[in-house]
């Protein structure tokens, strides 16, 4: 942990947008089930493209529902907005510190839950089928995000039980577990964002949630909607896209959230981006509290303390999966548990020299705070966070039409994206987060 207390893990912060991250029960509990079929628009030989999410790609599915259900879509939120249950989003166009002041070009939201107003059913259906419609998604979304074989292909046949026991993908199983309606007047937009951080960067309440969010999704509700040209509606979903090296995975892994890329090689050819390597930082590394361990001590009367350091995915020889000279807890077998991990920095805490000493930081603060913690100058001059797109020519930028029925994907994590100004009619959507288990407290946490 960066910071630490022997009752919650104190984080150091900056300003996050919250949201909810417990698990719902939905709507197929609350709504007839009859028309709650959910086999259509699913493509069985579209692994592949999941997989490019992981991979810091947009997924884009055209007709994911029918011309149907958007129209159903579209008249279950005007009988919203006709009771009252839409309200100003807070995400755009706003001024900092103007009390809650909206304008009629406020983008409006509406939380999907089971008690929400249902009104005429032959609406208010779609929103389960809807919800069905993506859990059967999510199955084969998450065997191709989240593939046993990239965690376990250097271990042993004993080793791979082991690891799996302790690290089962189960555990990060995903969840359909946000849900909203989301409508953009004319002049509204969404400043750019990114729609999840590390747990480390959310206050004391960054560990406390069961669930974080793992994949962002949003499906287009808007008939002859064009692009932002001279006869055009605007609206375009904008997202920064880096391109991550072949033989990793960005996001998470193994619950540690990314928070940073390394720069690799140069382009060689002019239109060729240049490749990222994840950065990931892990927040339970087991350190001696008091002192420095010594072998001739008695183990169980050692307390703990965790640390944070920060690491890459390697898939070869050149591997360091273990922390030199430091007082991590040699019992944890670091080899063994993480094999294919390389280590960039030492552990480190609020109270390590190089940290600041402010505990509200804000992102380029947090992210230059981290860089420091890098073991070298060329680490530090290669690592960007993943919000940090001041560099253009490193970035694919990806423009997206709002067109009716269209499914969009793409990492909470990874993606920082905007939505352009909606230069004519209102943009409809219905979009929310497929959300992965959050870290739980190791068992020698306070100890």
């Amino acid at each position: 942990m960066i910071m630490w207390s022997t009752s919650t893990p104190a984080i150091i912060s900056f300003a996050f947008l919250p949201y909810f991250s417990t698990r719902h029960q939905f709507l197929t509990s609350s709504l007839p089930r009859s028309r709650c079929v959910a086999t259509s628009g699913i493509n069985s030989n579209i692994s592949n493209e999941f997989s490019d999410i992981r991979r810091g790609k947009i997924y884009i599915q055209n007709n994911f529902i029918t011309t149907a259900e958007v129209d159903a879509l579209q008249k279950d939120i005007q009988q919203l907005k006709d009771s009252r249950e839409f309200q100003p989003s807070g995400l755009s166009n706003r001024v900092l510190d103007d009390k809650n002041i909206f304008g009629t070009s406020d983008r409006l939201s509406c939380t999907i839950t089971p008690d929400l107003f249902k009104g005429d059913w032959q609406h208010s259906y779609v929103r389960s089928f809807v919800e069905n419609k993506l859990d059967a998604f999510r199955h084969e979304l998450h065997d191709a995000l989240f593939p046993q074989q990239l965690h376990v292909n250097k271990l042993s046949d004993n080793e791979v039980g082991d690891y799996l026991n302790e690290a089962s993908l189960e555990r990060f199983k995903l969840q359909l577990a946000e849900m909203y309606y989301s409508v953009s007047p004319k002049g509204s937009m969404l400043p750019r964002h990114q729609d999840e951080r590390h747990e480390e960067t959310k206050g004391r309440k960054g560990w406390i949630y069961e669930t974080r969010r793992s994949i962002s999704w949003i499906i287009y509700l808007n008939d002859d909607w064009g692009p932002d040209k001279e006869s055009g509606n605007g609206g375009e979903l904008r997202a920064f896209c880096r391109k991550c090296c072949s033989d990793a995975y960005c996001g998470s892994n193994d619950g540690d959230i990314q928070v940073g890329w390394l720069r690799g090689v140069q382009r060689r050819r002019i239109n060729e981006n240049t490749e990222f390597e994840p950065v990931f930082l892990d927040s339970w590394v087991k350190t001696v509290a008091d002192g420095k361990y010594n072998q001739d001590e008695n183990y169980g009367n050692l307390r703990w303390r965790p640390r944070s350091a920060l690491y890459r995915i390697r898939r070869d020889s050149s591997s360091k999966s273990t922390i030199p000279n430091h007082d991590i807890d040699r019992n944890q077998s670091h080899s063994r548990k993480y094999p294919c991990r390389e280590y960039l920095s030492k552990p480190f805490g609020s109270d390590s020299p190089s940290w600041p000493s402010e505990t509200n930081l804000d992102p380029s603060d947090f992210v230059s705070a981290l860089a420091s913690q890098l073991y070298d100058d060329d680490l530090q001059q290669r690592f960007v966070g993943t919000e940090d797109i001041h560099d253009s020519a490193d970035i694919n930028v990806v423009d997206i039409v709002p067109s009716a029925g269209t499914l969009v994907l793409f990492s909470s994590v990874a993606i920082p994206h905007e939505v352009l100004e909606v230069t004519r009619g209102e943009r409809m959507a219905i979009a929310g987060w497929y959300h992965e288990e959050q870290q739980t407290f190791p068992d020698w946490y306070g100890t």
